[in-house]
């Protein structure tokens, strides 16, 4: 069974959700908190309290988190790049910001707003315990320090320049201001990150080995930070992957890979009429539905195929349509690599080109995928 994000509310517009794997981490920090922490801190509490204590400050620290994302989040919508959402997880919380920045700058301010938020929070919660007093003796206190110290760390990790975090984020733009270059500028981002990467997992087995290495001092943290280097790795791997990919739909246009002069049909018609003896021979079929002249939206063999047969002289193409109002169009000459991510983003599987406000044709994501197989940088399905 697959279990989706949950939804826990929205902040400036932006969805917040949480996905299943990020109840782990808030159980087992919690409970570390709970258990050998803050009874080591503070002895003269009792249980209760200190469980108290540390689902308090768990829950501080993940609202921190979700504010260091929005932070990346509300600078990238300053830039009209769209937000779709901010997800926890089981590595703290990442931002689904839809592409990447037009220019250097805009990226690096991006990148710098999460970890400046962090030292903000930092300063914040030391500002709280010292207006509170900043003595030892209260529950308070320990969680704001707490607080405080768990925002310093997470602002400085952050800072490392190991892509894709967001300090390899910082370094990448300055790359790209150096270089002029984006796609040279990620290619060495990502390869300082996966050496980040392999050095961390290096010092996690050597930890785990039962040596001393100041970032991990025992078995428990350098299994932890192997774990960090194995998605740091895999991370920067599918980013060198990614720009690979980028560059080759980089030297085709919308009007290079879209299927022009689609048939159009009456909405009325019904699915058996359009998809019999014909999905067979062009799985990739796809009709403009026509309302009184205008576009009312699109079928594709997709579509027909969700269709089940014994249904095809019932379902008319208006109903089995995709609507027009839930298409995104393009223009000719847009890079095929931004209308690939666009689709990917907002999963869309055609995508209309418009000129003069007409459709001139129709681009299937399988058809850019195609392009992909033939120049052999993602698998074939068959």
């Amino acid at each position: 069974m697959k279990f989706g994000n949950i939804r826990v509310g929205s902040l400036a517009g932006i969805p917040i959700l949480v996905s299943p794997s990020w109840f782990i981490l808030f159980g087992l920090t919690t409970w570390l908190l709970a258990t050998q922490f803050y009874p080591d801190a503070l002895e003269g509490a009792g249980r209760t309290t200190h469980y108290a204590m540390a689902v308090a400050s768990v829950i501080l620290f993940f609202a921190s988190i979700v504010l260091h994302e929005l932070a990346h989040s509300l600078v990238a919508r300053a830039y009209n790049i769209p937000v779709k959402s901010i997800t926890l997880f089981i590595l703290g919380g990442v931002a689904q910001i839809t592409r990447e920045a037009a220019k250097p700058l805009h990226e690096l301010l991006m990148a710098a707003a999460g970890p400046l938020t962090s030292f903000l929070l930092t300063g914040t919660f030391f500002a709280a315990w010292f207006a509170l007093g900043a003595n030892d003796t209260r529950p308070v206190d320990y969680v704001l320090v707490w607080l405080a110290l768990m925002n310093l760390i997470l602002g400085v990790f952050n800072l490392l320049p190991a892509f894709p975090m967001d300090g390899g984020r910082v370094f990448r733009s300055i790359c790209w201001l150096i270089t002029g270059d984006y796609s040279k500028a990620t290619s060495i981002a990502a390869w300082t990150g996966r050496g980040f990467a392999a050095a961390g997992i290096a010092c996690g087995l050597l930890a785990v080995a039962g040596r001393d290495m100041v970032i991990a001092d025992s078995a428990a943290s350098g299994a932890w930070i192997i774990f960090l280097g194995v998605f740091l790795e895999n991370a920067a791997r599918k980013s060198l992957a990614q720009n690979r990919l980028v560059n080759e739909l980089r030297m085709y246009k919308a009007e290079d890979v879209m299927t022009p002069n689609l048939p159009v049909v009456d909405g009325g018609q019904t699915v058996g009429a359009l998809a019999r003896g014909v999905i067979e021979l062009n799985p990739r079929v796809c009709y403009m539905i026509s309302d009184e002249g205008s576009l009312a939206g699109l079928l594709s063999g997709y579509e027909l195929r969700g269709v089940p047969e014994r249904e095809w002289g019932n379902v008319t193409a208006r109903q089995a349509m995709v609507p027009a109002a839930e298409l995104r169009a393009t223009a000719r000459e847009r890079l095929v690599s931004d209308v690939l991510l666009e689709m990917e983003t907002e999963d869309l599987f055609h995508m209309p080109v418009v000129e003069n406000g007409r459709v001139v044709g129709v681009i299937a994501r399988d058809r850019i995928l195609k392009l992909l197989v033939q120049a052999g940088l993602v698998p074939s399905r068959t």
